[in-house]
């Protein structure tokens, strides 16, 4: 199997949860988070952002920065923003909040 094919396989596992999904878009639409902004989206616990959050650093898709007391979160891998951007999921999360 090659490369490419992997690593699909791979970001459609890493979306395939709704709470990363949700952090991903979120970072996707802004240049940084912080944590809270993200538990707000999310509607879930912080111990459940902060997972998630490990989890996607580990795997080099987030990195995070620290200000004081703020830890702020950055999406730096280019191939999951590209897929949330071709299923039109930043539209569909900004429609979905009406809702």
């Amino acid at each position: 199997m090659n490369n490419e094919i992997k690593r699909m396989a791979e970001i459609s596992k890493i979306l395939s949860n709704e709470v990363r999904m949700c952090i991903l878009i979120n970072l996707a639409m802004n240049e940084e988070v912080k944590v809270g902004d993200l538990q707000h989206c999310a509607k879930c616990s912080q111990s459940l952002i902060s997972q998630q959050l490990s989890k996607l650093k580990d795997l080099k898709i987030i990195e995070s920065r620290k200000t004081g007391l703020e830890v702020y979160y950055k999406l730096i891998d280019k191939s999951i923003k590209n897929v949330i951007t071709k299923l039109n999921l930043i539209e569909i999360a900004i429609n979905s909040k009406g809702e």
